[in-house]
């Protein structure tokens, strides 16, 4: 049975190899002064056959090599091996134009997706009350300092105010009559010291007249002494001659000693006058009639009490109203500021969102408008992770506008991962595509009053990897604008 399968593959085998063989007989080259020996291949065995082929194809062969070309035949040749080369020149450059490109961003770390964006300014309400005034509208382009909103409330609390303003008026009110009180009271009192200086002048006048008079009285009595020891001195001379009685000489001796004890009385009496005029000249009284001060003088002690009570009054008064008027002036800058607000524009930008509208009570704190500032314009962009792996902040980037060659530096300022942090950008990036790593690039050129927020673009990062980074200006360098 083996020998049987045998012999019919063999057979399908033959007639195979026949017909191919025959096949290749009839499509071998012709040479000059050689039949092809396709009818001797049929009835030869397989090595036959190969060897019949083999000498066929050989010889030809051969015979071309060492036979001389003809010119015509060589034209034909080049012409044909020529156009062959151009085709296959051309094939290859278009080959390298189509595939750069892509073979430059297989190089290339950049973003899946990038949008310019920006920094919002919120301007939120200072205080409850009712918009008066509402100038700009969405889109407007708004310089620093600019009126955007007026707020008012008519139902703020001024109850403080109203309070300081009576205190302050009451204080007011009661001030020309202390400063009246305080002028009279200083009037009567230079009355009074007049009226002192006059009793100390009059007194030290009448003192000198009684020291006077006393002297003139020592004069006298230093006479009458004098003459009253002349007179005991004869008369004692007399009544030893036997011409006196003694009655006289007595009597004489009286008339002396009264004599100097009445000198002795007027030399005391000159001394405590002197003393008491000293005494008036400083203002100070001494006698037994009177106090060592005046009525007067006491008057005057008591009207300078009150009126140093009266300036201290005064100035009480004086101090407490400069204080009310302080808290005033605070208190009318506060109602002043719980009263009316006006919101000015603390950028140069636009205006991104208006959230009220003219007429409208709002509440503090609530957000008002939202400016777009153009100033810090920003690139958020998205890459994949293992581009994220390689970035870190403060690289430098490269970022341009989709269909457009123009690119723009800027370097990387937040790397913020999957999850994205909440920020105050114009575009959130929750309206980015999930699932992407987020990447901040600061781009300084885009700043300007229009700074193209929400246009698209790629980011293009510059790794670390030098090797590819050389590829990539290899490639820019034989392809101009890649």
């Amino acid at each position: 049975m083996a020998a049987i399968q045998k012999t019919a593959m063999s057979a399908e085998t033959e007639p195979s190899q026949s017909s191919s063989l025959g096949d290749l007989a009839s499509e071998a080259p012709t040479v000059a002064g050689r039949e092809p020996v396709i009818d001797g291949l049929v009835g030869l065995d397989v090595r036959a056959q190969s060897a019949l082929l083999q000498e066929s194809f050989q010889t030809p062969n051969q015979i071309e090599v060492n036979a001389p070309l003809s010119a015509p035949r060589l034209r034909s040749m080049a012409s044909r091996y020529g156009w062959r080369a151009l085709k296959s020149a051309l094939g290859l450059l278009i080959v390298a134009v189509a595939g750069v490109g892509p073979l430059q961003r297989l190089f290339e770390l950049s973003s899946t997706e990038a949008v310019v964006n920006a920094r919002l300014i919120s301007l939120r309400a200072p205080i409850d009350g009712k918009i008066e005034e509402f100038a700009p509208t969405i889109g407007t382009t708004v310089s620093r300092g600019r009126l955007m909103l007026h707020i008012s409330n008519g139902r703020a609390d001024r109850a403080r105010l109203d309070d300081l303003q009576r205190m302050v008026d009451q204080i007011e009110g009661e001030r020309p009559a202390v400063v009246k009180r305080l002028a009279r009271l200083r009037e009567i009192y230079e009355q009074i010291t007049q009226q002192a200086r006059a009793f100390q002048a009059g007194r030290i006048r009448e003192l000198e007249e009684r020291v006077l008079d006393l002297k003139a009285q020592v004069s006298a009595t230093e006479v009458s002494e004098a003459e009253a020891a002349s007179t005991l001195a004869r008369t004692k001379t007399l009544a030893v001659s036997g011409y006196q009685t003694m009655v006289a000489v007595e009597r004489a001796e009286r008339d002396a000693k009264v004599a100097a004890h009445t000198q002795k009385s007027l030399n005391h009496r000159l001394f405590a006058t002197e003393v008491e005029l000293e005494a008036a000249r400083r203002g100070e009284y001494v006698g037994d009639s009177y106090n060592d001060r005046p009525s007067s003088l006491q008057h005057a002690d008591e009207l300078s009490v009150r009126i140093a009570e009266a300036e201290a009054e005064r100035s009480s008064r004086e101090e407490r109203l400069a204080r009310l008027r302080a808290a005033l002036e605070a208190e009318n800058a506060r109602y002043s500021e719980i009263s009316n607000a006006v919101l000015i524009s603390p950028i140069d930008g636009q205006v991104w969102e208006v959230l009220i509208a003219p007429g409208e009570e709002v509440r503090k704190g609530q957000d008002l408008m939202r400016l777009l500032d153009c100033s810090g314009a920003l690139v958020t962009a998205t890459v994949r992770e293992t581009v994220f792996n390689q970035l870190g902040i403060g690289n430098k980037a490269q970022f341009r506008f989709s269909n457009q060659a123009g690119r723009y530096d800027g370097t990387i300022v937040r790397m913020s991962g999957s999850a994205a942090p909440p920020d105050n950008l114009a575009i959130p990036a929750i309206g980015s595509s999930s699932g992407g790593y987020r990447v901040v690039v600061s781009v300084p050129e885009l700043a300007s009053a229009q700074c193209g927020i929400g246009r698209t673009g790629t980011v293009v990062f510059n790794s670390s990897g030098g090797n590819l980074r050389s590829l990539r200006d290899a490639i820019s360098a034989f392809v101009p604008g890649s």
